[in-house]
């Protein structure tokens, strides 16, 4: 499937579309997943939005790993790995958020977000550390997102 580079906005909305179908138990519409992927893949912003949205919406990790692996079907990106690997992190599964984490530098050894979550890991943070730090900045995130509407995800 070839989708259109989609603005920040259209990849916010295509995530929360495919996160409402997916916790409904409802039919996730290919395209939203295509163009929720691209957006976190491309943009920093909506990878941040992803790391506070979908634990708003799905709070048992076992469907948080569900969905991730329907996201990863669509793309591969650093981005996407790291997330996955902190979300696993924050469910205590260890070794998988490792091996996201090892997926993430493998496609891109610079990524921000792993190089973070890899100093963050090796320190020993508490896995519990990141819910306050999510519900903490996912405010902060979505009003930023409010100057990127109509920005596509690959601009600076």
């Amino acid at each position: 499937m070839t989708i259109k580079t989609p603005t920040h906005l259209e990849a916010k909305s295509a995530l929360d579309s495919a996160l409402s179908a997916f916790a409904d138990s409802a039919p996730i519409n290919e395209q939203d997943l295509a163009i929720a992927c691209s957006g976190i893949a491309n943009s920093i912003q909506i990878r941040d939005y992803s790391l506070g949205a979908i634990p708003l919406v799905l709070s048992d990790y076992q469907d948080i790993n569900r969905f991730m692996k329907a996201l990863s079907l669509c793309c591969e990106s650093a981005h996407l790995e790291a997330v996955w690997s902190a979300f696993a992190y924050e469910a205590g599964n260890t070794e998988e958020a490792y091996s996201h984490l090892k997926a993430c530098s493998q496609i891109d050894g610079s990524n921000s977000l792993g190089l973070l979550l890899n100093r963050v890991f090796n320190a020993g943070w508490p896995h519990a550390s990141f819910t306050a730090m999510r519900e903490e900045l996912h405010p902060r995130v979505i009003e930023g997102l409010k100057d990127l509407e109509g920005v596509s995800v690959n601009e600076k």
